[in-house]
């Protein structure tokens, strides 16, 4: 009788998986907590006219299962001003930012829907190591420049084997070269899109 208390059945099962605890209330994969950042160097980019397989990582706390896609660059566009139709002012970007128009075919090769908000907002990293969020430019498109009107926000997700078309605008800083890079919801990379300076 006078061992130690036996150890919670729970807390061995959770050991065996790499999983801690922290003060009852909080659950980390260890793994997921040692896992380095990858650089942008380590981040495959996506190039006009070329096609990526991206991978969404399932998420169990959010009962997001895996899915993956052909993610295609079919346009990229940068420009100052933005035309919006004939009877309305044209967009023109903040001063010292551009925009970014980019626009992808998606096509889901997986067995779930697949999430393409994870191509609307995305991490940007300029040459000299300057990095800022972005989040895509609301109530403006770039038919203007040759693009698709229908952004891809608005689309709906594909289903395996549907396939949807749609542009994404960003507005990132105009005086260096820099990469958009995109994420899915726990911040693994998908692809980076490379952005120039224009001035």
């Amino acid at each position: 009788m006078g061992g130690s208390s036996p150890r919670p059945r729970g807390l061995v099962r959770l050991a065996a998986f790499g999983v801690a605890v922290v003060a009852g209330w909080t659950v980390f994969p260890l793994a997921a907590l040692a896992a380095p950042s990858p650089s942008p160097d380590d981040v495959r980019t996506l190039e006009q006219g070329r096609t990526l397989t991206v991978a969404i990582s399932p998420n169990d706390l959010f009962d997001i299962p895996a899915s993956s896609a052909d993610v295609t660059l079919t346009a990229l566009k940068q420009a100052e001003r933005l035309p919006q139709g004939e009877h309305l002012e044209p967009e023109v970007a903040e001063r010292g930012t551009t925009f970014v128009c980019l626009e992808f075919k998606v096509e889901n090769v997986s067995t779930e829907e697949f999430d393409t908000s994870h191509l609307t907002k995305a991490r940007w990293i300029g040459k000299d190591g300057e990095t800022k969020n972005v989040d895509q430019v609301i109530g403006t498109h770039c038919a203007g420049v040759g693009l698709v009107e229908e952004n891809l926000l608005a689309e709906p997700d594909p289903r395996p084997g549907e396939f949807v078309r749609g542009t994404t605008v960003f507005e990132v800083p105009d005086g260096q070269a820099g990469v958009l890079e995109f994420a899915d919801g726990l911040d693994h990379p998908l692809f980076k899109v490379e952005t120039t300076a224009s001035r």
